[in-house]
């Protein structure tokens, strides 16, 4: 027997079912489109409109954006050759850095390159896309001008899907038949046609989300109408709370108004709005006056708004709108519930979405460069070089929780071999060249500091008290040899300072060994661990005592068990560890 449901309609539980319309879902035609027909020219229009508004209005949205954008670019995309030509590398990148970078953008000024990439950034937020054109002074020199994405429009008297130019002109776009973008309609602000673009001179820079997308979606398309109704909601509840708070004090007696034959009512203007309320100014707030059954009072009106019901809602959208940006939520509301564990989840999550972006900004970055490089070589800026067009870009730090715990996790796979010295750099924000070229420069000044010094006073100063790991770390006390007894045959200084974390290790491994009874010191390794440590000889007393000892020192846990073995007393064993000190 089948179950029915209150309509005598066999009940369906397959998944299609929660497809279809009933009394509390209306029906919704089903649309197997493109998603340029889904999202029309005019759609796409009013949700960049909101989406401008929002962002200039709201402060949760616009924090959330600008966050992703600030660590996306911050201080660096600066450039990196990765060629093999270095000289050529260096010079390149001098006049990217000093000369391109500044005075690149069409407008000058404060425009720089790494300015236009934030600006960018938010731009892909907010307007969904940006268009960078690509071109150039009268006497060839490279420039870049960014175009809004409303320039970038079908002009008027033109219609979408027509075609025109070769290809079919679809959101101000015209295409090939492959897909392939043609020419863009740029527009004035009246919409009519100012001249075509071709597409080899334009950088359409978005986020694509959909196959076959040829215009960049807002990323706020998913809340727009929850921000709308939190920026309106918060005004209403600004304005009941403006009305509340004018209200200083509330008298409750017999009249519902003041006292009639009392002068202060007279001077004070006492009046009766349209609906009998009566309201008496007092030093900026107001005293209302209210019928009272029996008696009279006077209280101070009780605020509770907004209540916990209204902060909860808005929270919960702002979760939603945060969550479609891809951006957690405690970078705006703080760390919630989880701890540690909790915050580096979030902090992860933030770094993925800084990745995306950048290797998104990295395509619009290269072309770019490599369009300044080949002009540069064109001009004779630059002298020509096969790999022009391999370039890098830095990044900022990444984003940690615990800098210190992050570093120590990093040292300790650097010396298992299971990360490099560029992937720790590369955390920093900086290149392994450059840090190198920085290490090498420092270790450079270092010494010939130090070569400076020793000439002027006549001591000499060992490499290792330039630059001390710590205050505990044992240095070179020998400070009585020449300037020249650590050169080698070729005059070059070698750096004879001994490996301490080895050291360390050997001697632990040493102290285990002889505490196992494994190994019986002796003078010959005493000798030979200060030697290895930079120590100074054993004094004559040290000799003396070993020369006591026979020259060698059984450990303190072979004694232990040959006195036990014996049976000797208590006083004997004192005697023992006595004659071992």
């Amino acid at each position: 027997m089948a179950i029915v449901d209150e309509f005598g309609r066999t009940i369906n539980y397959k998944a299609a079912r929660a497809a279809q319309n009933n009394a509390y879902r209306p029906w919704e035609p089903v649309e197997r489109k493109d998603i340029s027909d889904l999202v029309p020219a005019t759609d796409r229009n009013t949700l960049q409109s909101h989406a401008r508004r929002i962002y200039l209005n709201f402060g949760p949205i616009k924090n959330a954006i600008n966050q992703r954008s600030m660590y996306a670019v911050g201080r660096a995309f600066l450039p990196i050759f990765r060629g093999k030509n270095k000289d050529w590398g260096r010079t390149a990148t001098q006049w990217l850095s000093e000369i391109f970078y500044a005075i690149g953008d069409t407008r000058g000024g404060m425009h720089d390159f790494r300015t236009n990439m934030f600006t960018w950034s938010s731009s892909i937020d907010v307007d969904g896309e940006i268009f960078i054109l690509l071109t150039e002074t009268e006497n060839g020199f490279p420039r870049y001008q960014g175009i809004p994405s409303h320039r970038i429009a079908t002009p008027q008297g033109v219609s979408e899907g027509q075609r025109i130019r070769g290809g079919t002109i679809t959101d101000g776009i015209v295409y090939y038949a492959t897909g392939a973008p043609k020419e863009y309609a740029f527009v004035d602000k009246d919409g009519k046609l100012s001249e075509w673009i071709l597409a080899e001179n334009m950088i359409h820079l978005f986020d694509p989300e959909w196959q076959y997308q040829g215009r960049g979606l807002t990323a706020l398309t998913h809340c727009i109408n929850d921000c709308r109704d939190m920026i309106q909601s918060t005004d209403w509840e600004r304005l009941a709370m403006l009305q509340m708070s004018s209200i200083s004090l509330i008298e409750y007696n017999e009249n519902g108004g003041p006292d009639m034959d009392d002068p202060f009512t007279t001077l004070s203007q006492v009046g009766t709005n349209g609906k009998s309320l009566t309201v008496e100014s007092m030093d900026g707030g107001t005293v209302r006056y209210f019928k009272s059954n029996s008696g009279g009072k006077i209280e101070t009106l009780v605020n509770n708004r907004p209540g916990n019901p209204f902060l909860d809602f808005h929270d919960r959208l702002l979760k939603s709108a945060f969550a479609g940006l891809h951006w957690p939520y405690a970078f705006y509301n703080g760390h919630g519930v989880g701890g540690g564990t909790a915050q580096r989840t979030e902090i992860a999550m933030a770094q993925r979405s800084i990745e995306d972006r950048q290797d998104l900004l990295f395509y619009a970055a290269k072309r770019i460069v490599g369009y300044a490089v080949a002009k540069a070589m064109k001009r004779g800026d630059l002298p020509q070089d096969s790999e022009w067009y391999r370039w890098e870009f830095s990044t900022p730090p990444k984003l940690t929780i615990d800098d210190g715990r992050v570093t120590k996790e990093l040292e300790t796979m650097w010396k298992m071999g299971a990360a490099n010295m560029r992937d720790i750099v590369a955390m920093r924000g900086k290149t392994l060249e450059s840090h190198l070229e920085e290490r090498a420069a420092e270790i450079a000044l270092r010494k010939l500091a130090a070569i400076e010094a020793e000439q002027i006073y006549g001591v000499r100063i060992s490499d290792r008290e330039m630059a001390m790991l710590g205050a505990n770390d044992p240095v070179d006390m020998d400070s009585s040899r020449s300037m020249n007894d650590s050169d080698d045959e070729d005059g070059d200084h070698m750096d004879d300072s001994p490996n301490y974390d080895q050291l360390k290790s050997r001697f632990d491994a040493y102290g285990v060994a002889v505490r196992a009874g494994a190994i019986t010191p002796s003078a010959l390794d005493e000798e030979a661990f200060r030697r290895e440590a930079n120590l100074p000889p054993m004094n004559a007393p040290i000799q003396r005592a070993w020369q006591e000892d026979g020259g060698f020192r059984r450990p303190i846990t072979l004694l232990q068990k040959a006195a036990s073995a014996v049976g000797l007393g208590p006083q004997q064993n004192a005697i023992n560890q006595e004659v071992l000190k």
